[in-house]
């Protein structure tokens, strides 16, 4: 039997914060770690446009009842 679910997401995804935050809670014992990376960029093109300079991962984390 499965104790724990990982799910690795980020800000520009979909699915809000708490909107997953809701469908796990129903599960088990919700948790989040976050951290906050710089974007990655493969070119210096100065005529790109970027929503920010960083972005955040969440690692959602779920033990399971």
């Amino acid at each position: 039997m499965v104790k724990y679910i990982f799910l690795s997401y980020n800000n520009e995804g979909l699915m809000s914060e708490d909107e997953v935050k809701n469908i796990m809670k129903k599960y088990g014992i919700y948790d989040l770690q976050k951290k906050e990376y710089s974007r990655f960029k493969a070119d210096k093109t100065e005529n790109r446009n970027h929503k920010a300079n960083s972005t955040f991962e969440y690692l959602y984390i779920l033990e399971k009842k």
